[in-house]
């Protein structure tokens, strides 16, 4: 991952909510009712891509348009932001996309892992030679594990990142996370490191954000896959694409697939909407698409991770992925400070150190957010030495 201490909101794994889904349709109903806004500010008024673009997301990743357009054979991509974030357009008017828009992970390059889309991440770094440097796992939640044995899907091959799905075989492919309304959005994970230079992982898809205030019209093409693999099958997984709009409408293709293609390391895909008649998009793959009526851009109350101090050093919350290195001869035994806002329960928590050479390390915890918000947890943690460690803590 990128190394800088900057700032990424931590997602936690939603997808155990019952009470979650009935509140959020009770949000749509009334929303139909009153007029839906999107949130939007309108502050860029209206916009249309029609050439090639690669465009500079703000540091909250939000977009406010009046009306936003993407021409018939051109590209949009974005840069992703100091934080990560995904990448949200939303619209007063309508979002029309006739062209691409591409968020996707990238493959790995020569000493590196590929670069996770805006809002997913990185894939792992390649060792160098069995036996010498080991590889590095892949960073998100469905992180592939790195691997010496180009053998695809034994005990020590370099694994596939997941996020939706996840590869049927082998021990070392990422699992699956997150929910299928895509409330709180996250993007996909990164495919394990192998075992030479050029067999880094591949990053995970971005994440994406439609909304607008009356009608979504799809026509084009949305690319949020994985990046792909230079060793075995040790892919990024698919990322994460959700619409919504009183109206969406349109014969587009809208991909999540991983980077090798298929399903088996898939994203996720959501629409949301009342008119969805002349909804005929072609969903890549099929199993990844969701459909409901939650007219909303945004939970009202969202619940959020955070990790606040690491071995006696305060992190200021928001940040992710903050990073540290021990030295030879450092004490390993050192805690992680994890806070949680908004859950409401008894929270689950892995606190995930993952160092840019070998295997990562998981902590398994559970924070009290019954009664205290926000609620704070001291974690136990053993920390790899003489290599940068990045630190994420998650939901389980």
């Amino acid at each position: 991952m990128n190394s800088k201490n900057t700032a990424l909101i931590r997602l936690a794994r939603a997808g155990r909510g019952v009470a979650l889904a009935s509140a959020l349709a009770a949000l749509a109903t009334s929303a139909l009712a009153q007029g839906f806004n999107s949130g939007s500010t309108g502050a860029l008024g209206d916009v249309t891509i029609d050439t090639n673009t690669t465009m500079d997301l703000p540091p909250d990743g939000i977009l406010n348009y009046h009306s936003f357009k993407v021409n018939s054979g051109v590209t949009l991509r974005f840069n992703r932001n100091a934080r990560n974030t995904p990448v949200f357009i939303l619209a007063q008017a309508d979002v029309v996309i006739d062209g691409t828009i591409d968020i996707s992970g990238s493959q790995a390059t020569i000493n590196n892992g590929g670069v996770g889309g805006p809002g997913g991440f990185d894939g792992g770094r390649p060792g160098f030679g069995v036996g010498q440097i080991p590889a590095g796992d892949g960073y998100g939640p469905g992180a592939g594990r790195g691997g010496s044995d180009d053998n695809c899907d034994s005990a020590v091959s370099p694994g596939q990142g997941a996020y939706g799905g996840r590869r049927g075989f082998g021990p070392t492919h990422g699992a699956t996370y997150g929910s299928s309304l895509l409330i709180n959005l996250i993007g996909g994970s990164g495919g394990g490191g192998g075992n030479d230079a050029s067999k880094g992982g591949g990053g995970g898809g971005g994440a994406l954000l439609l909304c607008s205030s009356t009608h979504v019209s799809m026509n084009g093409t949305i690319l949020a896959r994985g990046g792909g693999q230079r060793g075995c099958v040790n892919s990024g997984s698919g990322g994460a694409v959700r619409l919504v709009a009183t109206k969406v409408d349109g014969a587009g293709i809208i991909s999540v697939l991983d980077g090798n293609g298929n399903g088996e390391g898939r994203g996720r895909i959501r629409v949301d909407g009342i008119d969805l008649a002349g909804l005929t998009t072609t969903f890549q793959p099929v199993d990844a698409r969701s459909i409901g009526s939650n007219l909303l851009s945004f939970p009202p109350v969202a619940p959020r991770l955070d990790t606040i101090e690491v071995a006696g050093n305060s992190i200021p919350v928001g940040t992710p992925n903050p990073t540290f290195f021990l030295p030879f001869n450092s004490t390993t035994n050192r805690t992680v400070r994890v806070q949680a806002r908004d859950f409401g329960r008894k929270v689950p928590i892995d606190v995930v150190l993952t160092p840019t050479t070998g295997p990562a390390r998981h902590f398994q915890a559970e924070i009290d957010n019954t009664t205290t918000n926000p609620a704070v947890i001291d974690v136990p943690v053993q920390v790899p030495i003489n290599s940068l460690v990045t630190v994420n803590a998650w939901t389980r």
